[in-house]
C-alpha cells in the first residue's frame, strides 16, 4: 500500500492506494478519526457490491442504519439531494462526532463532502473513491459542492456546475484500485482525462506511463493502477499543500476545465465529466494556439495521446459558441463576468486574464462548435 501525503498543518491527512484494502477500511478510519458512530453515504452503483465491504468492515453496532444511496447523476447533485442527507443523519442520530463516509465516484464525494462540511457546521469526512476520476482528482483537496440552476437565453436552464460548496478537508482518502476491476471501459477513461490534465502541468514522468503503458492500464493490471493513482495523487497533493484556497497555482488544476464545465450541463450532448475535461483540453490547446503560448507540436501529442486513450476531442454534435460563452462567463473562475482560463504553455500551464472572445471562439471551433 502506498501514502501520500496532503501537507496542510492540523487538516493534513494521507491519501492511502493499494489493491483489495476495503476490508481494512473500518480499522483505517477508526485510526484517523476514532468514532462510535457512521454514516455512510453510497454511489448506488456500488451499494451491493464495494460499499458492502467497506460498510462490513465496521463493528456492526457502529454503522448507521442503513447507507443513503445516491443515484449519481449531475441532475441529483443539488441541493435539495444534501437536505434529505441531512434529513437521514438526523433521523439516525448523528451529531457532531460521527463520520460521514463517502463511497463511489466523484459526485458522491462531492455532495457527501458539502452535506458532511454543512451538517451541524461540520463533521469529520472521509473519502472512499471507487472510480478512477475519483482517485486522481474528486476526493483530494477538500472541494465540495453542488449544482446551482442558471438561466439560459433561450428561457431555459441549465445547472451550473459546483456553484454553491465549501472547502472541506476529508480526514483520510482510502483508494482501492481493486474497485476498477469493475469499472465500466467509459467511465475507467474519464478518469484518464484527469490524469491527462495532470500530465500536461508539466509533469514528464506522469506523460511517460501514459505513453508507455496504454495496454497494461486497460487491462487493469493492479501494479500499473497502483502506481498511475499514486503518481497522480502525489501532483495533485503538492498543489493543494502550496495552495489549498485556491489563491494562486491550484488554479492550475482547472486546465480545460471552464471549457469542460460549459458543455458538460447540455443535456443532448450526454457527456461524462471526464469527456467534457477531454474537449476542454483540447479546446484550451487551440486557445492557448491562438494566443501564441504554444506551438502546433504540444497540440498535436495532446490530440493523438487523448485518441490512444480512446477519449473524445470533439462536441458529439455542433453546438453554437455564443451559448458556451454565455456559460463560460458565469463560471465560478470568472471576475466580473469576464472570462479567466488556464491555458496550457510550452512548460506547464497559467492563468490568463481577459482571453480575447475570438481566441476562445477559434478554441471552440476547433472542437465543432458553431458560430
Amino acid at each position: 500500500m502506498n501514502t501520500v501525503a496532503v501537507a496542510l498543518g492540523s487538516r493534513s491527512y494521507e491519501i492511502l492506494v493499494g489493491y483489495e484494502i476495503l476490508s481494512s477500511l473500518g480499522s483505517i478510519v477508526q485510526g484517523v478519526s476514532p468514532s462510535k458512530k457512521h454514516f455512510f453515504i453510497v454511489d448506488e452503483k456500488v451499494q451491493e457490491t464495494h460499499a458492502q465491504i467497506a460498510v462490513q468492515s465496521f463493528e456492526e453496532d457502529s454503522a448507521c442504519a442503513e447507507p443513503f444511496g445516491i443515484d449519481a447523476v449531475e441532475s441529483n447533485k443539488v441541493m435539495p439531494t444534501v437536505e434529505a442527507i441531512w434529513s437521514s443523519m438526523l433521523r439516525d442520530g448523528c451529531d457532531r462526532g460521527t463520520n460521514c463516509i463517502a463511497i463511489g465516484g466523484g459526485l458522491a464525494g462531492d455532495i457527501g463532502g458539502f452535506a458532511a462540511a454543512s451538517f451541524m457546521r461540520g463533521v469529520p469526512f472521509v473519502q472512499v473513491p471507487t472510480t478512477l476520476l475519483a482517485m486522481v482528482d474528486a476526493s483530494i483537496g477538500g472541494k465540495t459542492g453542488v449544482n446551482v440552476p442558471l438561466p439560459t437565453a433561450d428561457g431555459g436552464s441549465v445547472l451550473g456546475k459546483n456553484l454553491a460548496g465549501a472547502f472541506w478537508q476529508p480526514k483520510v482518502v482510502v483508494a482501492d484500485v481493486a474497485t476498477l476491476g469493475t469499472l465500466d471501459n467509459r467511465q475507467f477513461r474519464c478518469g484518464l482525462a484527469e490524469c491527462v490534465k495532470h500530465a500536461m502541468l508539466g509533469n514528464d514522468g506522469m506523460l511517460q506511463l501514459l505513453l508507455e503503458q496504454v495496454d497494461a492500464i486497460f487491462a487493469r493490471d493492479a501494479g500499473v493502477l497502483v502506481e498511475l493513482v499514486t503518481m497522480s495523487a502525489q501532483i495533485k497533493a503538492d498543489v493543494v499543500a502550496a495552495d489549498e484556497r485556491e489563491a494562486g497555482c491550484r488554479a492550475l488544476l482547472n486546465l480545460g476545465h471552464t471549457f469542460a464545465h460549459a458543455i458538460e450541463p447540455i443535456p443532448e450532448l450526454r457527456l461524462f465529466h471526464g469527456e467534457a475535461v477531454s474537449i476542454g483540453l483540447v479546446a484550451a490547446v487551440a486557445c492557448a494556439e491562438a494566443c501564441g503560448l504554444v506551438d502546433g507540436v504540444r497540440g498535436d501529442l495532446l490530440r493523438s495521446l487523448l485518441v490512444s486513450l480512446g477519449l473524445p476531442t470533439r462536441l458529439p454534435m455542433p453546438v453554437h459558441i455564443d451559448r458556451l460563452l454565455d456559460v463560460m462567463r458565469v463560471d465560478k473562475k470568472a471576475i466580473d463576468s469576464s472570462i479567466r482560463l488556464v491555458l496550457p504553455t510550452e512548460n506547464g500551464a497559467d492563468v490568463v486574464e481577459n482571453v480575447d472572445d475570438s481566441a476562445i471562439a477559434l478554441a471552440w471551433t476547433s472542437v465543432g462548435a458553431i458560430l
